[in-house]
Order: structure tokens, then C-alpha cells, then sequence
């Protein structure tokens, strides 16, 4: 495992993960998302911005280190699709068992909210993925 390429792919992953997440969220499907979580507003009202820092980064390391140590993704496509097909499935996972435990999303909140967050994880996917492979033999 090359530990600069890790470090590098999880830098490049978690400016995917930070500026995608802030697009989607904040402007491509705030509407939508406002609707289909409508208690959500009121769980909070200002971001956490050393949570959502940490949050974006252990999300990129976790991808970054699958990627490089397990899967051997090293091209843009490849990271695209895992990316997003891994995001998919946690985001998935955890907003069902919110769902279960919670009333702040209904189960259309659940599907919006993994799909929103499949782009997400394809974006910093995609950019990982180019990282690992950059200039390897």
C-alpha cells in the first residue's frame, strides 16, 4: 500500500465529498430534500462545520483505503461507480435505521437522500480513483 497515494487520494476524495455534498445539499436538491424530511429543519439550525470537516474526511479515507488496499481502483470510471454504489449502500443503511428509530425522514427521504448521496460518493469516487492511478507503473 503507498501511503502518499492514500493520503493524496483521500485529500482529492474529501474536496469531492465537501464541494459535492455542499452543491447537492445546499442548492440541486434542497427543495426536494426539505420535502421529503420535513422534520429535519428543525433538528438543527446551524451546520457544524469541524463535523462536517471530520465527516467528509473519514468518508474519503474510507473509500480512499478500499480503494487502494482492497479493490485496486486506480481510474476515474471505476472510482465513479464504486464511489457511488458504496455510498449508496451505507447512506442507504443508516437512513433506514434513522427512519426506524426517528421521525425525521419519511422512506422517499431515505431513497432521495442515498441517491443524493451516491452522486456524492461517485464524485469523491471518481476523484479518488484518478488520484491512486496518477503517474502508477
Amino acid at each position: 500500500m503507498n501511503s502518499t497515494k492514500l493520503l493524496l487520494g483521500t485529500l482529492a476524495g474529501f474536496i469531492g465529498y465537501f464541494m459535492g455534498g455542499f452543491v447537492m445539499y445546499t442548492v440541486v436538491f434542497k427543495n426536494a430534500l426539505a420535502s421529503a424530511m420535513p422534520n429535519m429543519a428543525n433538528a438543527q439550525t446551524e451546520p457544524k462545520m469541524e463535523a462536517l470537516i471530520f465527516g467528509n474526511l473519514v468518508a474519503s479515507f474510507l473509500l480512499a483505503w478500499i480503494f487502494e488496499r482492497w479493490a485496486g481502483i486506480r481510474t476515474l470510471g471505476s472510482g465513479a461507480i464504486y464511489g457511488g454504489l458504496i455510498g449508496f449502500l451505507i447512506t442507504l443503511s443508516y437512513d433506514s435505521m434513522i427512519n426506524g428509530t426517528t421521525n425525521l425522514m419519511t422512506w422517499g427521504g431515505v431513497f432521495l437522500d442515498a441517491i443524493v448521496y451516491a452522486i456524492i460518493s461517485a464524485i469523491a469516487g471518481a476523484l479518488i480513483g484518478l488520484t491512486l492511478g496518477y503517474k502508477r507503473k
